[in-house]
């Protein structure tokens, strides 16, 4: 249940709710900041559920992110993540993201680190190996990818004969287009890489604030942040390997001890013939509550796909690192399950 979105109607609903929560609890504008934070975590966690409601029922991608859209209201009263402190050092900011990335993403390989001059400060994080190929081939490849392709190839001649031709060509010519061109541009990012990209990018930015104007001041900002992901992925080595547990001596040693100490609460909840197991708990990194949810059946492969993306709909995303789901808001009557204690 929401605490602060009522009645939401649609997508845009949400986005003019989030508005007016913003103008009114706002701290530049007289609100508290404990308040701000926790409306942020429920917009993040209702955009997504929205805005795939929205893609379904008009068949249109939407590019906007929760991040984007915050980005946009903030702007009159200045940008300031959902989780920025001004009491908090870069460096302690980047020890929480590398946390974030080990956690999230074992597979991958992230360099973060900083950097100072006289007038800023630079958080670089870098993604530089990954499990998986980065870009999509040839055959996934769709018209919107092509156009974007065109454009890279010929954007420094603006030659429109040249991007009309490349456009209208048969499958085969474009390949051969796109391989002679031996540009990392002519690549397209693909949608595992990118949601990656895209949500360690959205976490590193809402730990800091910018107000910066192009006619007055440029480093109205707490830290400079270039994104994960430079020249379209042209540094990121392919290494496959799947995760792996450290220190398991120790987890065995200490084992007896955890049993000891009191349980969470746990709820039971079944939607659509699955049954899930749900449980509060907290964030390593900053303390924040958090809602953990784990299937209690053994899923086929074609199972566990559809539910996969159905528990990216309602919101959440899985965590290698808990072996289960991982919510920002109770999820229960999201799942619209029954309940038992």
């Amino acid at each position: 249940m929401s605490k602060y979105f009522k009645a939401i109607k649609s997508y845009e609903d949400l986005k003019n709710q989030y508005k007016n929560l913003l103008k009114a609890n706002h701290p530049d504008n007289g609100g508290d900041l404990e308040v701000m934070k926790e409306i942020n975590v429920e917009y993040d966690a209702l955009f997504t559920v929205w805005k795939n409601k929205k893609e379904v029922e008009t068949g249109e991608e939407i590019k906007e992110t929760a991040d984007s859209t915050r980005t946009q209201f903030y702007t009159m009263f200045g940008w300031e993540g959902s989780n920025h402190d001004w009491n908090r050092s870069l460096k302690e900011v980047a020890q929480i993201v590398r946390t974030y990335v080990k956690e999230k993403y074992p597979t991958y390989k992230f360099s973060v680190r900083t950097s100072y001059a006289s007038m800023c400060q630079e958080l670089h994080v870098t993604l530089k190996e990954s499990p998986v190929e980065i870009y999509k081939t040839f055959e996934e490849l769709d018209n919107d990818d092509f156009w974007e392709i065109s454009k890279r190839l010929f954007m420094w001649g603006y030659n429109d004969e040249n991007r009309i031709n490349f456009l209208n060509a048969s499958a085969e010519e474009k390949k051969k287009t796109i391989e002679e061109s031996n540009s990392k541009y002519a690549h397209i990012l693909n949608d595992v890489t990118k949601a990656v990209i895209e949500d360690v990018d959205a976490f590193v930015k809402s730990y800091n604030y910018e107000d910066c104007d192009g006619m007055i001041d440029y480093f109205d900002v707490d830290f400079y942040y270039f994104g994960c992901c430079q020249d379209n992925g042209a540094g990121i080595k392919i290494v496959p390997k799947t995760a792996r547990i450290k220190n398991k001596k120790a987890s065995v040693k200490t084992s007896s001890k955890k049993e000891e100490q009191p349980q969470p609460e746990q709820i039971e909840a079944k939607t659509n013939g699955i049954s899930y197991k749900i449980t509060q708990g907290e964030d390593t990194r900053d303390g924040s509550e958090l809602w953990l949810v784990r299937i209690n059946e053994t899923l086929t492969r074609e199972q566990y796909l559809a539910e996969n993306k159905a528990m990216k709909d309602r919101g959440g995303y899985y965590s290698k690192f808990r072996h289960a789901f991982i919510f920002r808001i109770d999820p229960t009557e999201i799942l619209k399950g029954e309940k038992t204690a």
